[in-house]
């Protein structure tokens, strides 16, 4: 399955684009129409009515403009002026309540625009951050996937109000347009169709300069992501602290400026250009109005067309050219826009990691074998598991040891998924990791990694999320709290259990490191249901005495359960069945603390060296 293989670490396929206008409209119109319809379908329909009907309702206006005209121009000299008066208030008094229901209408739609663009917004982010939720970490980790991800998560924002505008706005253009042209139709057919002729330089010029900038977008995504990684740090990072004793915040401001410049001149660049052809592809529509404008003079002069009908076609004349200016616009919009729909469908078209239904592992007495196992995360880069082999039973409590940098949190990932084997395979009882289904596997595993999540909401939900079908069992929260040690410092906490774990939210508390360490281990320890348990480095910013108290609930709760512990901190490893060392990649000792003592190799160095730090060698 895409996204799960070790051997290929092309996670996914490359976007494909073609650049055929009609073609990209629709795409654009067919996808966010689908979106939009299946969140609020009554809405959609309602604001390409109302926008149908004011379009529409342009042409009735300018009818009776002409009626009011003529009827002025015939009035000169009329005895009867109380008629005259009678008639032509009538007719401005039409006029004005249509442009008092086109202003309603006008009002009202934009409301309702402006509210689908936001449910389309929110849409966008629940879509977008639940399909981040699913993918495969190779994928999440790639270079390539992080720019793309990086745009359309910079876009969406604004692109939510750019999509729905003009998706909304074609009904009205296109009922403008279209009762514009029917009355010119009246005048001289060949007058509509010059419109839509010296209307396309406009088109096909923005349509170029769209594609350049798409293309300057992509040049310019690295400096994005840097612009982005900066600005995080300067605003959004915890260790403030350490950035003002570093003093390094002038220099990342300075950093961030000129990646600003350098983005924003080649950007101005492009638009400078993409302006200049764009006051020259509408010199062709000046002209031809002017002379269109000609030759109604010309035909009111000889008597073949009213002043009236003067007014009526030249005021069609120019509705004709905004509605289908408009209109040209707006797909443009689109088109525009189709560069990040695109990307956008092509994100949420990824394959969910865990959409592979493959073989259900069965619960018991199973083991977990790695057989000749290599991994290393890119092709180009050096192996960091090298031919590891292990069998591991149900009950049984492992320990993992090894200098940083050893390849003793990949072994962790390799187990819980994550990533497979170049080399080698994983067993689950008898069924090859890459074959079984990844979230059964995973209802079964209680992980604590070593950069494990801090939860910030309330010290409910950072341990219930351990199990969050059993999130309202504040009993059994309240345990697990008390077997990780930390259910004294809840309690004295003025919120208790529903206390925020940052100051950025009423009430709240930052925990110390060590803290947060037993909200992780008390997680693990809600996680009723699992029956293997992974810690990586779980008690490493804990005291000695709650680290002992720690490890002895560890070993009691996992009696019947695998129990795979990664740690420096020798003082723990005693509780462990087997002990694995590991060193550049490999398990170069396994066995007891008793018998690897006895082989007088690196863990007993390791094992010494610490021992006389706790107490007081050199």
């Amino acid at each position: 399955m895409q996204g799960r293989t070790g051997k290929d670490q092309k996670v996914f396929p490359r976007l494909k684009l073609s650049f055929s206008r009609l073609g990209q409209v629709i795409f654009v119109l067919r996808e966010i129409v689908k979106i939009v319809s299946r969140i609020k379908p009554g809405l959609l329909v309602t604001v390409f009515v109302l926008s149908f009907v004011w379009g529409f309702s342009s042409i009735p206006t300018f009818y009776i403009e002409k009626l009011i005209i003529d009827s002025l121009v015939s009035s000169l000299g009329s005895p009867d002026k109380q008629k005259v008066f009678y008639r032509i208030f009538f007719l401005v008094s039409l006029s004005l309540l249509i442009s008092l229901l086109r202003n309603i209408l006008s009002s009202v739609n934009s409301f309702l625009r402006h509210t689908l663009s936001r449910y389309l917004d929110a849409e966008l982010d629940v879509l977008m951050v639940n399909k981040v939720s699913q993918l495969s970490l190779p994928a999440l980790e790639n270079p390539e996937f992080m720019d793309r991800f990086n745009k359309i998560e910079r876009e969406s924002g604004r692109r939510a109000w750019q999509l729905m505008t003009p998706i909304s706005e074609i009904p009205g253009y296109l009922a403008g347009f279209v009762s514009a042209t029917a009355v010119l139709v009246l005048v001289y057919p060949l007058i509509s169709l010059g419109v839509i002729l010296v209307s396309l330089p406009r088109f096909f010029v923005n349509s170029k300069f769209i594609k350049r900038e798409y293309d300057l977008d992509t040049e310019l995504s690295p400096k994005n992501r840097v612009w982005a990684w900066v600005r995080y740090h300067l605003t959004k990072n915890r260790n403030f602290m350490e950035l003002r004793i570093l003093g390094v915040s002038h220099y990342l401001t300075e950093k961030m400026r000129s990646v600003i410049d350098e983005i924003l001149s080649k950007r101005a660049t492009l638009n400078k250009e993409r302006e200049s052809w764009a006051f020259f592809s509408s010199l062709p529509l000046t002209f031809y109005e002017l002379l269109v404008s000609a030759m109604l003079i010309f035909w009111v002069v000889v008597g073949k067309i009213t002043v009236g009908s003067f007014q009526l076609y030249l005021r069609s004349l120019r509705s004709a050219e905004q509605n289908l200016n408009g209109l040209i616009a707006s797909l443009l919009n689109i088109y525009e826009n189709y560069i990040y729909v695109a990307d956008l469908v092509w994100f949420l078209g990824l394959p969910d990691e865990e959409s592979h239904k493959g073989v259900i592992p069965p619960k018991g007495d199973i083991s977990i074998v790695f057989k000749d196992v290599w991994f290393r995360y890119q092709d180009q880069q050096s192996w960091v598991l090298k031919d590891i082999s292990f069998e591991v039973s149900q009950g049984e409590k492992i320990a993992i040891v090894g200098e940083n940098g050893a390849g003793k949190s990949t072994l962790i990932k390799l187990l819980a998924g994550f990533y497979l084997p170049q080399r080698g395979e994983i067993l689950i009882g008898n069924c090859e990791i890459s074959n079984i289904d990844l979230s059964n596997w995973r209802k079964r595993l209680a992980v604590l990694f070593q950069d494990f999540e801090l939860y910030p909401f309330s010290v409910r939900e950072a341990i219930g999320y351990g199990d969050i079908s059993r999130l309202d069992k504040l009993s059994e929260i309240k345990e697990s709290a008390k077997k990780a040690g930390i259910d004294n410092f809840v309690e004295s906490l003025p919120l208790g259990y529903d206390t925020p774990l940052t100051p950025e939210f009423g009430g709240g508390v930052r925990p110390s490191i060590g803290q947060w360490q037993r909200l992780g281990i008390a997680r693990v320890l809600f996680r009723k249901g699992a029956d293997i348990l992974i810690l990586d480095e779980p008690t490493s910013n804990v005291d000695p005495e709650a680290e002992e108290r720690i490890f002895k609930e560890l070993s009691k709760v996992s009696k019947d359960k695998f129990l795979i512990f990664v740690t420096q901190r020798f003082s723990t490893v005693r509780i462990a069945d087997r002990i694995f060392v590991m060193d550049k990649g490999k398990i170069i000792e396994t066995g007891t603390h008793r018998e690897l003592m006895k082989l007088n190799g690196k863990y007993h160095r390791l094992f010494t060296l610490q021992s006389r730090s706790y107490v007081g060698f050199d």
